[in-house]
């Protein structure tokens, strides 16, 4: 019988493997802490060895490139920009595609808020896949249905972490002329188990249904903010929550509670697998002071011949300005190498395993009480005030 993985470390969950089993004997169960991992049904496998020869994760090296050009770039449609997390480059390769036709894969909350990837034909929908989700999306079948798409001659982008864009080309095994993958600069997944405890935490402290989670709002300007969108006596109401509010947040900021692959994920690096790279182009501000940040801006890498033939067309849909590696590297860790392994980790799986979702929140919160109110009181502070405080402490 064929070992999909020795050590839960081989595994990044792309399911690369479920996909491309011809008896689909390959199924996917949540371990202890809620990350999902494939294991093979023996009734119903034939022992043919797609599923061992198509993980990409088991290879020593990864199958890439070194990126060719890099830009900042913000979208020129106000909308798109308003509901991206970063500058909108995402929006406006979706853009791209949806004029001439194709599909558009990413990932999605369902009507309850279980993240899973799935296929756009429209720009109406395009709000749906917009925007960080710090959280692993269910792939399900979308590499067999990108595969179908694409033998119609469709074009078709895909977006995902790197390790979900390795394993679709993995599955694919042969490039598409009319294929554009976007792999994301990703800090790291936490499971959906974490996550859902995390919406049950909100719906009991709310006291209603949550229909929406933005991990990126930007009503008060690009940032770390987030916003609970939630259903109460049949309104519709919002709250901003800033990331020490939220143990979640908080947690998956610090790298306490990522998959255990993403540790020693060799696709956190220069060698990208996507066609174009795309993430949050943090310190801008300080290599390029020329641009307007007050709304977001994006990183674009363009790591293919693909995507630099499409990169042309671009600037109808982007502001563009050219830049480096080197200088976009600097302030995004994970163009350099993986979060290293958090020492908090097992102790915050080991209260969840324990007491749930509630054990978790309240020993959050016991501990960071102070934390939390002191920056209550700091947001109260006008920021004249701010700046006046910081010239009387530096003069001493």
């Amino acid at each position: 019988m064929v070992r999909l993985f020795e050590q839960k470390k081989d595994c990044c969950g792309c399911l690369a493997c479920k996909n491309v089993c011809p008896k689909q004997a390959v199924t996917v169960k949540p371990d202890e802490n809620g990350f999902i991992y494939p294991q093979i049904n023996e009734e119903l496998c034939i022992e043919c060895g797609l599923c061992d020869k198509v993980c990409d994760f088991k290879k020593a090296t990864v199958d890439g490139n070194i990126p060719l050009y890099t830009y900042a770039a913000i979208n020129k449609n106000k909308r798109v920009l308003a509901n991206s997390a970063s500058g909108g480059a995402f929006g406006a390769l979706a853009n791209f595609v949806f004029d001439r036709g194709g599909v558009v894969f990413g990932c999605a909350y369902d009507d309850k808020m279980y993240p899973k990837h799935v296929c756009i034909d429209n720009l109406a929908y395009l709000e749906k896949i917009q925007g960080s989700k710090y959280v692993q999306s269910d792939i399900d079948d979308t590499y067999i249905q990108a595969e179908n798409y694409l033998k119609n001659g469709k074009w078709v982008l895909f977006t995902g972490t790197p390790c979900q864009i390795a394993g679709l080309k993995a599955y694919l095994r042969k490039d598409y002329d009319r294929l554009i993958t976007i792999d994301l600069i990703c800090h790291g997944v936490p499971s959906v188990s974490f996550f859902k405890g995390y919406i049950r935490y909100l719906e009991g402290k709310y006291k209603g249904e949550i229909i929406n989670f933005k991990f990126r709002d930007k009503s008060k300007g690009w940032g770390l903010i987030s916003e609970v969108v939630y259903k109460k006596h049949s309104k519709i109401l919002n709250r901003v929550i800033y990331p020490v509010e939220s143990y979640y947040y908080t947690y998956f900021l610090n790298g306490d509670i990522y998959r255990e692959s993403c540790y020693e994920c060799k696709y956190a690096g220069k060698v990208r697998v996507g066609d174009f790279t795309i993430g949050d182009y943090w310190g801008v501000e300080k290599v390029h002071p020329e641009i307007n940040t007050k709304n977001g801006v994006s990183v674009l890498l363009v790591n293919s011949q693909k995507g630099s033939m499409i990169a042309g067309e671009l600037a109808n849909y982007l502001y563009l300005t050219e830049s480096s590696f080197e200088q976009a590297k600097i302030y995004n860790a994970q163009l350099n190498s993986p979060e290293k392994k958090s020492l908090n980790r097992e102790a915050i799986f080991k209260t969840w395993r324990e007491g749930g979702y509630r054990a978790v929140a309240k020993k959050y919160y016991k501990a960071n009480k102070w934390k939390i109110i002191f920056a209550r009181v700091k947001r109260l502070i006008p920021n004249p005030v701010k700046k006046y405080l910081k010239k009387m402490i530096k003069r001493g």
